[in-house]
């Protein structure tokens, strides 16, 4: 290993994509990030910003249409970006790994565990036999798979997706890399699991003075587990400096209307989204930022700013960053839309729900009853694999429950989602955690969000029904050129907005959300948490919302239900639960929520040294 301290120098990173009539979209520019050995750097901003797309070039892997345009990215004297395959294959999964935010997509459903997790090391470090099985069950043991040894006999499906993605890790640590690349890591994880994997992936990095890149939505993990941190917006890094400066006293308008959106753990203020969307490319002739912000002058829609230098350690893009103006990102309270009715919509009564298999019969979801009355949002909180997922599946009808009732208005529902009535069907719909599997590859964004209104609502005309789709579009924060895209060229968010417009689609009077904000950048979570509040205060909308997020869950639920191995621990208010919480699990995963470093009432320190976030601006730029 090179005695430098830095592991991974990247600089004046370009990066397009090639489009259908022969031309280039620029989507990265003039990108520059350095990784030190034993240090982690993030890398945070709202979907499509470029985040990814730096990541995957900076290591030297391009799919389909990518070009770099111009830059390095030195590996001690290796300049990835120019390096051809068979060089870089030698690379990635030894000296360069990077783990992907889809876990369930990146684990191949037709081998073992075991299988995937000796691969890399039969490969790189020409190990087999019982060294190599007690170093799978040391990596399986380390990132907290429960039973190493059957787990190694067992195939991804079998785990749920918090558990795909510590296995994930798992395989990425196994050679001892210099670099790790993290997208999303922690998506689909509890809190519990999330604060041991990122004290485990802390460790790996100290002892083994690993380079890391943090990619994350999450802006109090930043804070909490990265050294620096640097903000993307239109595939240009916007502000960069120390992870925990940049998260509490943020000085580009982008940074702070970021931190405004994070959930409020002391559950007093409310989420504050950004109206509009990112653009879908490099603005080269004004400020990028300029349409969304609330401060613009002259200067800004002129010229594309450059990086400002605020100190040594220090930068931002904005024309305005040397300005000291008080900041207040956040002051509209939370409120819940009211319950009107308590009379219960759904009733889960003593449920059971299990998994069998020829050699053996496991019990996911033991006894577990709940009423949920229109207009509220029920929370369902817990650690990966404590049955929050089958529970809602068995819910919607997708998964046989073994005993129990579930009632929908109340009349008993058939346990097969098949033989439900249509308007049941209708009038119940889930949105699936993995937007990759619940979205037909082959259909546009036009023609999954239409397909409800096609089912459902037959007297619409295809113009009604386009039209519609757009109005959806605008809702869940997406442009109306995105209709006539496929899955494919969507990034992970933007697919998880478009399996969010489809369920919103159908009208339904309950909804059943799995993990639906986990893919998804702090401000578009705000935006379509504001959009169930909506729903729920206009139509009287039910959301069973399951989610690992218990900060979320404050800004969104009226009432949470905690679970663990498939018992119900605690039940009841949400504020009651996380001001006074009667169980100890439930103790557990409240003060494991993050809070970047400030205390947990309080949340992120919104109260920092730049722009008042919706205030008009003042008429001297100079003041």
């Amino acid at each position: 290993m090179s005695t430098s301290p830095v592991a991974l120098d990247i600089q004046s990173l370009s990066v397009g994509y090639r489009q259908r009539d022969g031309s280039v979209n620029t989507v990265v520019r003039d990108v520059d990030l350095t990784l030190t050995r034993g240090k982690v750097l993030g890398l945070a901003g709202e979907s499509g910003c470029g985040k990814s797309t730096t990541a995957l070039a900076a290591i030297g892997y391009r799919p389909g249409g990518m070009e770099v345009l111009s830059g390095t990215a030195l590996l001690g004297d290796l300049d990835l970006l120019s390096l051809p395959l068979p060089k870089l294959r030698r690379l990635w999964g030894s000296k360069v790994v990077y783990v992907p935010q889809a876990s369930s997509q990146t684990l191949t459903p037709a081998l073992t565990i075991g299988a995937q997790l000796a691969e890399p090391m039969m490969l790189h470090l020409r190990i087999g036999g019982k060294e190599l099985r007690a170093r799978q069950l040391e990596l399986l043991n380390e990132v907290g798979v429960p039973n190493a040894d059957a787990a190694l006999r067992r195939y991804p499906h079998q785990f749920s997706g918090g558990q795909q993605q510590r296995i994930n890790l798992a395989i990425a640590l196994s050679c001892n890399p210099e670099v790790l690349i993290l997208d999303e890591p922690t998506t689909g994880l509890d809190v519990t699991t999330q604060a041991r994997i990122m004290g485990l992936l802390k460790r790996v990095i100290a002892e083994h003075q690993t380079a890391a890149l943090l990619v994350s939505h999450d802006l109090p993990l930043l804070a909490e587990v990265c050294d620096r941190a640097a903000i993307m917006y239109g595939g240009q890094v916007v502000e960069a400096g120390p992870a925990a400066v940049l998260l509490t006293q943020p000085v580009h308008p982008y940074t702070q209307a970021l931190v405004a959106a994070v959930p409020d753990p002391s559950g007093k203020t409310a989420l504050s989204g950004i109206p509009g969307a990112p653009p879908q490319g490099v603005v080269e002739s004004a400020c990028p930022f300029a349409p969304r912000c609330g401060y613009t002058i002259d200067p800004c829609i002129r010229a594309n700013p450059a990086l400002v230098s605020l100190s040594d350690s220090h930068s931002a893009r904005c024309v305005r960053a040397t300005e000291h103006i008080v900041l207040t990102v956040r002051d509209r309270k939370l409120e819940l839309p009211v319950v009107k009715d308590h009379s219960p919509l759904l009733s889960v009564e003593e449920l059971w729900c299990e998994y069998s298999s020829h050699r053996s019969t496991t019990p996911v979801v033991k006894g577990v009853s709940f009423d949920v009355p229109q207009g509220e949002t029920l929370a369902i909180v817990g650690e990966s694999g404590s049955g929050k997922s089958t529970l809602i599946r068995t819910v919607a009808g997708l998964h046989p429950p073994s005993a129990g009732s579930i009632r929908f208005e109340g009349a008993d529902l058939p346990s097969n989602a098949a033989k439900r009535r249509r308007t049941v069907r209708r009038d119940m719909q889930i949105i699936f955690q993995n937007p990759d599997t619940s979205l037909n590859p082959r259909h546009d964004v036009m023609s999954l969000i239409a397909r409800p209104m096609q089912l459902f609502e037959r007297g619409l005309s295809r113009r009604d029904r386009e039209e519609r789709v757009r109005q959806i579009l605008a809702q869940v924060n997406l442009p109306p050129s995105m209709a006539h895209r496929y899955p494919n060229e969507l990034s992970g968010g933007q697919k998880q907005r478009v399996a969010i417009a489809r369920a919103f689609a159908a009208n339904p009077k309950l909804i059943l959300a799995d993990e639906i904000t986990s893919a998804l950048d702090v401000s578009v979570q705000a935006a379509i948490i504001d959009l169930l509040s909506a729903l729920s205060a206009e139509h009287g909308t039910s959301v069973v919302f399951v989610s690992h997020d218990l900060a979320l869950v404050r800004a969104v639920a009226h009432r949470a239900l905690v679970l663990q191995q498939g018992v119900v621990r605690e039940v009841g208010p949400v504020a009651r639960l996380f001001d006074s919480p009667q169980d100890e699990y439930t103790r557990e995963l409240v003060n494991a929520i993050p809070t970047g470093g400030a205390t947990r009432t309080g949340g992120l320190s919104l109260q920092a040294s730049g722009l008042r976030h919706g205030a008009a601006p003042p008429a001297d730029p100079a003041a």
